[in-house]
This record gives C-alpha cells, structure tokens and sequence, in this order.
C-alpha cells in the first residue's frame, strides 16, 4: 500500500510527464508515456508522448488508436475536467488474467495505463508553468513539404470550445485584433493554409505561426509557436526513401530522421526529425527552430545553431548528421543533349553531356534504340551501364527513324542516386527523289521550300512518305503539297505547321497534329485521307500568338476527319473575317472560337450535304467572337449522336448568331432542328 500526498489546486496551467510500463495485449511490455495539461489543478488534455512510435506489435496497435483509448480530440474523454484525486479514485473493474477494463473509458487495458501514466504525471514536478488560465491552442505538428507552387500546409488549430484562437505570421504575439483561425480544406478543421511565395522565396521558405487562445473575456493564453517549412531538394546530393526512419546516437542524443518523395518525383526530402524523448524535453524551446532551419538547408552543413543555445544545438546537429549520413547518396546526374529539339532531322547527330553536383561520384548510362531494342524494357544503368567519362555523340543510324532511350545514375559510396532519363525522336528520312518542284528533285525538304519560294509558288510533288520536324518551314507564297501520279498517298506527318502562304493538300495521307493556318487559305482537297491518331487533328485559322488576314480567310474541307476552328489557340487573337467551308466526305468537329481565344471579326461555316457533323459549338467556354456568327446548312449532312454531340451558338451566352437553314433539305430540319440550340435567329425555308 502506498500513501499518495494530494496536492491543492493551483491555479494557472501545468504541463506534466508521466511514464508507467504496461504490460500490452498481446507484445508489450511497453513504456506508456503521456503529457498532461492541468488549468487550476484540472486536466485539460492528455497527450501522447511517444507511446505510439513504440508500439511493434499489430493488435497492440490496434488497441491504442483503434478502440477509443486516444480519442479524436487527444485524450480520453473521461479524464477531462479531472483533478489527481478524481483518477486516483476511479475504479478498474476486474477481466481476465490478462486484460482489465477500466471506468475511465471503458476500453481496453490501454485505458487503464493511461490512467495510471497520468497519476505518475500529476505526482511529478510540472515541466511547464504559467500562470495563465486559458489553455493554450495545439497546432499541426511541424512540417516540411517540397517548394512547389501546387503545395500548401494546413495547419490545424484546437482550443477549448468557448475560446477563439488568432494567430501571426510576421513573427509578433497574436492579440485580440490578430487574424481569427478560420476553416480549412474539407477536414472542417480551423487554423490557416499556409502557401509558399515562389517568386520571393524560391530557395525555400520557413513561416513561423504564433497562435493563442481568447476566453470570451478576452483574457489570453500562452502563445505557441510553430514552424513550418517549404524546401528545395538537397542540391549537391541526395537521399535514399527512408519512410520508417534511420536513428544514429552522437554524444548521448539519438536522433531519427525519415527522408521520402512527397511528389513521387525520385527526389527525396527530410520530412521528419525527432530526438530521443529526454533530449526532445529538455531541448524543447529551441527545438523546432533549429529543425526548421534543417529542413529548410535539407542538410546540417551551414545551420547556424539558436542564439543562446549554441553548445547544445551543435550537439543536436551533430546526432542529425549521423542519421542523415545513413540515407546520404548521389543525387541524379544532369542529362544534357544539345541541340535541344522535340524531334530531330534522320541524319542529325546530339551531343550528350552527363554531369553530376556530387563530388567524387561515378556516372553509368545506357542508350537503347528503339530499331534494336529487345522487348518492352530499356535497359537499367545502374547494371548495365557503361562508366561516363567523356560527351558523347549519338544518331539513330535508320532511314526509319526511331527513338534513343538514354538512361544514367550516378554511384557514391556503393549507393545509387535515382535514374534520369531522356527520350530523343528522330523522323524518318527520305529517299533522293522524296520532293519534285517544277520537274527537279530534291532530297532536302528545305531545298525544295526554297525552289518554291524562288518560283513565287509552285507545288511539292512528294515521292515518299515525309515527317516533318520543328525546323521545318512552309513556303513563303502560295503551295501545294500533293503526292505523286499513282495510287499512292504518301504520309505527311510531323510537328505542328504554320502557314507563311496558302496551302492546298491534295493526295496525302494527312498525319500532322495541328495546321494553323495564320490568316491564310488552307485547303484539303477531296482525295486527303486522314490517319487514324488517338488525339485527332485539329485546323485553325489563326495561329499561337496574334494574327490577322489581310483579306475574308477561307478554309476548305472536303475530305479527312478534322476539327476546324476559326480563331487561333490559347488566350490569342485572330483579327480576320472567316468563311469556313465543309463538304464532300469531310467529317468535322465546328468551332468559331477556341477555349480562351477571340476571333475578331465574322465567322460564316458552310456545312454542305454529305458531311458529317460531330459538334459544333460558336464559342468554346471562354472564347469570343467580336462579330456574327452563321451557320449554313443545306441539304441533309449527317448528325452525331454520341453523348458528346453538341450543336450550340456558344456556352457562353444565352443567344447568339444565326442558324440558316433555307437550304436544309425538309427530312434534315425535321430531324435536327431541335438539336440546335442557342441561337438568337433562325431562317427557315420559304413556303
């Protein structure tokens, strides 16, 4: 039997540690230890002090955080408002051998060690004392997350329910007129969401939240300060993932830090660091500083120590590095590959140049071809690779064309740093005679441009299927591409062209992502076929930057799959009138104005019989037409009936333009008119 002294009730707050070993359900024994705060003698809150990060067995875990023995608000509910007397008097009803169930939660034996972890607590000399009567807030535990415009850190307040809590951001005491937490993201948690500032901050940024709870008397708690800490990776190395923490001891400190990819990029971050529980204590008002500053370098190296605990913050950093030293690696080397383009011309020769920031690392890398390339797997350099020691030049070597996979890590220490990649396309090439200009043949797309060019017009007879790179120009004045006499459609495909004159197509197999045509007539004539592309082809009228016709613009479809769109792409301008005409086999998708682009002018769109006709929408959420809009049907095209078939004026606003359907044959307008939706007037035929 043992005589417990109860202590009167003081008044303020007390913060208290206690420790008991208890026996688990099923793994243990295990050291339970919790901090409790008391205001005037009374428990305000229970928290857990470690125990959870101890627990190694399953059902034991269980128990802890799954049976209401932590409960969501962090401490069992029947210990609130308790003083020492109260939880010393509450009585264990008696189980089995191996369990007991307690009055206080009615949980498990978990319960019950909490109890008697916070009767040693309360029995203890408090760790922490003011003479507040308010509670203090708790606040998200610190935090490190990657420097990127897309992350944010909420950081969650609690207090008691009749206090409100304000907190600062610029390093002062909240008072009564400081911003009031308010709610966050969908938890319906309150505190603030904290945003980095790139353009201010782009190595990094630490912002301190001081937070404190108002009684409705305005009477205040302590303040409690907090880190909180955007990072950049680690520049000159990096680390492997350590998601259940590596610990290593310096000078009786332990230190265990857990290094992981937040992005799932490969590049990996310190994101937690803790002490020992002794040092964690002891060192607490200066701790979390000093953790940020860590987080914020993502090494020791440079931290500079706290202002008045220099001796100790040294020891600390000391015990971090030697943690930090287990998951320490080569960071990914720099792939470098000059000229730098989205596809290269068949016979172009890189330069590939591998470096790597960490100082005495050894670079491996691998080049695959995709005309060689066994299976589906490119190869892993951190096993096959050969050892960088100079630039090297690399070339597809296939008249095909193909790809070159290269891939490169670097090695320090026996560890790997991540693998970097890069994937180079190459066109194909083209035979001596691919292009004929006025009865001359030239092997060079750019030779043959230039005989156009020089003629003042002319066509490009092609003789071979054609892919065209980013480099690659149109005519100046006004062309025609076109294959040769025959059966044969050659391809043309390749990168996005740009008009610099009108362009007809005729007797090509289309394949070009995306023509825009820059104020110029654009003409795919009736023997075009299209390819068949996952993502469609798209026409513009306009281009990526602003534009303008100098002269009523037309674009002529009469065969091919297209989506035709009067204005250029993204937030342009196209400053033209534009007659856009559909017929023959052509099946389309009709647009008068992209998402985010004006046309600046008139747009007429003339949908002749025979046509298929997918959607048609005069303005696209978010584009604009300056001027009027007309759509003209005549005889019976065919209509889409697919979930994504819409035939609207603009979804935009509620009326606008003209539907014409005097030349619609009478079948059409009956079946159809209805779908038609949005416009401010419509024609009909004449009786």
């Amino acid at each position: 039997m043992q005589f417990v002294a109860i202590p009167s009730l003081t008044s303020g707050t007390r913060t208290y540690i206690g420790t008991v070993t208890d026996g688990g359900v099923s793994g243990g024994p295990y050291q339970v230890s919790v901090r409790v705060t008391t205001t005037n003698g009374k428990i305000t809150r229970v928290q857990d002090n470690g125990t959870e990060g101890s627990i190694n067995d399953d059902s034991d875990y269980a128990y802890w955080l799954g049976y209401g023995v932590m409960e969501s608000d962090g401490m069992p509910a029947k210990l609130r408002g308790k003083s020492l007397s109260d939880v010393l008097n509450m009585q264990t009803v008696p189980d089995d051998k191996d369990h007991n169930v307690d009055a206080v939660s009615g949980a498990t034996v978990w319960s019950d060690a909490i109890r008697h972890a916070t009767i040693a607590a309360l029995r203890s000399a408090p760790v922490s004392e003011s003479e507040s009567t308010v509670l203090a807030p708790t606040l998200t535990a610190q935090t490190c997350v990657p420097n990127a415009s897309y992350k944010y850190i909420d950081v969650a307040m609690s207090a008691d329910k009749d206090c409100t809590i304000r907190y600062t951001l610029n390093g002062t005491d909240p008072t009564a007129d400081s911003t009031k937490a308010a709610s966050i993201g969908w938890s319906g948690d309150i505190g603030v969401r904290l945003k980095p500032d790139l353009t201010k901050y782009p190595n990094g940024q630490v912002i301190e939240v001081r937070a404190a709870a108002f009684a409705k008397d305005g009477t205040r708690s302590d303040v409690v300060r907090q880190f909180y800490v955007f990072a950049n990776p680690l520049s000159n190395a990096a680390y492997t993932a350590t998601y259940s923490g590596v610990s290593a001891e310096a000078d009786g400190i332990t230190a265990t830090i857990v290094t992981e990819s937040p992005n799932d990029d490969n590049y990996n971050y310190i994101t937690s660091l803790k002490l020992d529980s002794a040092h964690s204590e002891q060192y607490a008002d200066f701790l979390p500083e000093l953790f940020s500053r860590i987080y914020l370098a993502q090494t020791t190296e440079g931290v500079k120590p706290i202002e008045g605990h220099e001796q100790e913050s040294q020891a600390v950093l000391l015990a971090v590095q030697a943690a930090l030293n287990q998951a320490l690696t080569a960071s990914k080397p720099t792939l470098t590959v000059l000229p730098e383009k989205t596809t290269y011309a068949n016979a172009d020769a890189v330069m590939v140049t591998l470096d790597c920031p960490t100082n005495g690392a050894e670079i491996y890398y691998t080049v695959d071809n995709s005309n060689t390339l066994t299976g589906s797997t490119v190869s892993d350099p951190t096993k096959t690779g050969t050892e960088y020691e100079n630039p090297l030049s690399v070339s597809i070597d296939n008249i095909a064309g193909g790809k070159l996979y290269i891939r490169a890590a670097a090695k320090k220490d026996g560890k790997w740093s991540g693998i970097v990649r890069k994937d180079l396309t190459f066109a194909k090439g083209v035979k001596k005679n691919a292009f004929v200009v006025d009865g001359t043949n030239y092997q060079s797309w750019a030779d043959a441009v230039a005989a156009v060019n020089a003629a003042n017009g002319g066509t490009i007879v092609l003789n071979d299927d054609v892919q065209l790179t980013e480099e690659d120009k149109l005519p100046d004045v006004a062309c025609t591409i076109r294959s040769a006499d025959g059966e044969t459609k050659y391809k043309l495909s390749g990168s996005p062209l740009t008009l610099n004159g009108d362009l007809t197509l005729e007797n090509i197999t289309y394949s070009v992502s995306r023509i825009y045509a820059n104020g110029h007539d654009l003409t795919i004539a009736n023997d075009v076929e299209t390819a068949w592309s996952w993502t469609g082809y798209n026409l513009y009228a306009g281009s990526t930057a602003e534009s303008t016709a100098a002269d009523t613009q037309h674009i002529s479809v009469k065969a091919g799959n297209f989506a035709v769109i009067a204005s250029g792409r993204g937030r342009t301008t196209h400053k033209a009138h534009v007659d856009v005409s559909v017929g023959g086999s052509a099946e389309v998708e009709l647009a008068g104005a992209y998402m985010g682009a004006t046309l600046d002018g008139d747009v007429t769109f003339h949908v002749a019989d025979g046509v298929k006709l997918n959607q048609f929408l005069g303005e696209q959420s978010g584009g604009t037409v300056k001027g009027g809009l007309t759509l003209i049907i005549s005889g019976a095209p065919t209509m889409s009936t697919g979930s994504y078939s819409t035939y609207k004026a603009s979804v935009n606003r509620e009326s606008f333009g003209t539907l014409d359907l005097t030349g619609a044959a009478a079948d059409f307008i009956t079946a159809n008119r209805d779908k038609f939706t949005g416009f401010a007037t419509t024609v009909m035929p004449t009786a």
